[in-house]
């Protein structure tokens, strides 16, 4: 298993600096074509001697499958290993890093109850609708995967329902040596060795509204309870049990001494106020001196657990009768007090915050920057960096619930992924601004989604693994490794069902390669060989015209990225996002003699909207050719809707 180098996470330069020159348009405002306004062409300068950052092999990391269900097929719990069809397409697509357990439905887990054998695990909360699953494909069965693809853990630990010595005894079984309290649990489930798990974030978008869970909906509120703890009212809340939120957790069943818990304990003692079918009972201390018609219950402050009569002492709920629970649920900690329960356990790890609240395709600051929350109130050192997912919404930052037509799909990705970058650097600035000299930021999670109920896509319903998105995401690659982000984990691993898909991989048993995993493949020896990110610039570069949009009216044709890697080679990937449009155009690196010919890898599809399927799975795929080099220079044609890697070998 390889571990994550410290200096991968140190941010690197400044942003890439790009021109632009409008294509022409006609009158339906469609673009004509054109290299630029003096029919040039763009120009790539590569600078060989403007080191940005350290080539990231974690850039192209993933967001994991679900630990329940088996992962969604990854894992085989008759065999107790990984699935080896779903590994070697893991390592041909060059996945160096899994995110686990994953995101919103990983908001309540429970690591502990998802370790040791197999029949004494327990059932999971998932994290978004509160139903009830699985504990399966826990840590140890995660660090298997990692260590069969050579791979980096990177683990999201949940807040709202855990505690920071929950959170700390999970580092230690990851972590701590032998002979330890939690290294010899870990030795008697089968694993001596430490795994060495070295980044971890504390919650999964804890800023949405949709994830407060005991959190206030105010955010000048919301944010500081995530950074120091505190208390917050729970009214009109359903109960549930330990491991099931879901409605019909809350409902009576009609039998005799019935409990219940609320949904965030700890509780302030007598904050609470129980309904049965909107009725209030009353709190005794001893249910056994109740009267048989008695609407009574006793409750327990820690465990938020509440217990119901026999009918004997105590009248039973109604049989149908829902139950709901107004209490006040704390005192809870905050992430100051995660960070140096974790660090105490191993101060090499590196700690994140979550809070990156992003509005109408920009970076929230202000009241609700977390650095300069943290700077304010003395904290500078309390946390090693940051994470972002830097989404392109298509109904918050493009104010659309359609596509009017697959170029508007298209389109409004591109225009989505330059907001998504700058959502990025903003972030840098702030954690440069107040955090500490090596703090960081990272990417857990990204991509190009429709969020909300009101949406169709019908217009354009490949857009999430057609040729659109694979430019999509091979652009946040450039422009993530240009600034220096240390890892990047995007959409999700596996699919829940088979065929076409936004994760990488369709559903168990093909785990068809979607498009995205095509590009990784191009792209894993760049990410992989290590190396300096160098300075690349595209002068003159074409612009693309679409509707008007809050998000502009034009984007960028061309993207770029350049390494010099641990060979010497230099590396120049160039993401052509034009939907029709080849581009010619002008490699020039600087204090660079390379030799003769160029090798070049292409990856593309007929159209931009083409993507792979069970009938067709080489739609998009990998061309490679040779070229050959003039002088220190190369023009090439660069292919509407590619991506291309041009890789210089130095003359001997």
């Amino acid at each position: 298993m390889t571990g994550v180098n410290r200096r991968e996470f140190l941010h690197g330069a400044a942003a890439l600096s790009v021109g632009v020159a409008l294509a022409g348009c006609d009158p339906d405002g469609s673009p004509d074509g054109g290299n630029g306004p003096d029919g040039a062409g763009p120009v790539i300068a590569v600078n060989t001697q403007h080191v940005l950052s350290e080539v990231s092999r974690l850039m192209a990391g993933v967001n994991g499958a679900k630990w329940y269900r088996n992962a969604y097929g990854l894992w085989d719990p008759e065999a107790n290993a990984p699935v080896p069809d779903a590994v070697k397409k893991m390592k041909q697509s060059g996945i160096t890093l899994v995110r686990y357990p994953g995101g919103t439905s990983s908001n309540l887990y429970n690591w502990k109850g998802a370790v040791g054998p197999q029949p004494g695990r327990t059932h999971q909360v998932e994290g978004q609708h509160g139903e009830q699953v699985d504990s399966r494909y826990g840590p140890d069965e995660y660090m298997s995967v990692i260590k069969e693809i050579d791979g980096t853990p990177q683990i999201m630990a949940p807040f709202a329902n855990s505690t920071p010595q929950e959170i700390a005894d999970w580092v230690a079984y990851m972590n701590a040596p032998q002979g330890t309290k939690w290294g010899k649990v870990r030795a008697e489930n089968g694993h001596p060795e430490p795994y060495g798990v070295r980044c971890w974030e504390i919650g999964n978008e804890l800023f949405g509204k949709h994830q407060r869970y005991w959190m206030s909906a105010d955010d000048e509120k919301a944010i500081k309870q995530y950074a120091f703890g505190g208390k917050q009212r729970q009214r009109g809340q359903r109960v549930g049990q330990p491991t099931d939120h879901s409605a019909a957790a809350s409902v009576s069943s009609g039998r005799p001494n019935q409990t219940f818990t609320v949904w965030y304990p700890p509780v302030v003692p007598k904050s609470q106020t129980i309904h049965v079918a909107g009725a209030t009972w009353r709190a005794v201390s001893d249910l056994s001196s109740a009267d048989a018609d008695a609407k009574v219950y006793s409750f327990e402050p820690k465990s938020g657990t509440i217990r119901f009569g026999d009918g004997r002492h105590g009248k039973v709920p109604p049989k149908g009768a829902k139950i709901t629970a107004d209490y006040v649920s704390g005192p809870h900690a905050g992430f100051v007090d995660y960070y140096k329960a974790m660090k105490a356990v191993d101060p090499t790890i590196d700690v994140l915050a979550v809070w990156a609240p992003i509005d109408d395709g920009k970076l929230v600051t202000g009241k609700m920057s977390f650095p300069r929350l943290m700077a304010e109130h003395g904290h500078t050192d309390d946390y090693d960096g940051m994470t972002i997912h830097p989404y392109t919404n298509f109904s918050r930052d493009l104010h659309v619930t359609s596509f009017p037509d697959k170029r508007a799909g298209h389109d409004y990705q591109m225009l989505g992924e330059a907001a998504a970058g700058k959502m990025v650097t903003d972030l840098i600035d702030e954690v440069r601004k107040y955090g500490k000299k090596d703090a960081y930021v990272a990417v857990s999670e990204c991509g190009a989604l429709f969020f909300g109920e009101e949406r169709s896509t019908e217009g354009y319903p490949e857009y999430p693994y057609a040729m659109s998105h694979v430019l999509y995401i091979a652009s946040q690659w450039a422009r993530f490794s240009n600034v220096g982000v240390p890892w990047t984990a995007s959409n999700d691993l596996i699919s829940h069902k088979p065929g076409p898909s936004r994760t990488i991989f369709g559903g168990a048993p093909e785990f068809a390669r979607m498009p995205e995993a095509v590009l990784r493949e191009q792209l894993k020896d760049v990410f992989q060989k290590g190396g300096k990110v160098v300075d690349s610039k595209v002068n003159d570069n074409v612009g693309i015209a679409t509707r008007e949009t809050p998000l502009g009216a034009a984007y960028e044709a061309l993207a770029t990225t350049a390494t010099i890697d641990r060979d010497g080679a230099l590396n120049v990937l160039v993401v052509n996002r034009s939907p029709d449009k080849d581009i010619t155009a002008h490699i020039a690196p600087n204090d660079f003699t390379p030799a003769e010919t160029v090798d070049v890898s292409v990856v593309a599809g007929r159209t931009y909207h083409d993507f792979n399927s069970e009938g067709r799975p080489d739609a998009v795929k990998i061309e490679k050719s040779q070229a050959k080099v003039t002088g220190k220079t190369l023009d090439w044609a660069f292919k509407a809707h590619s991506v291309t890697l041009l890789r210089f070998a130095t003359r001997g």
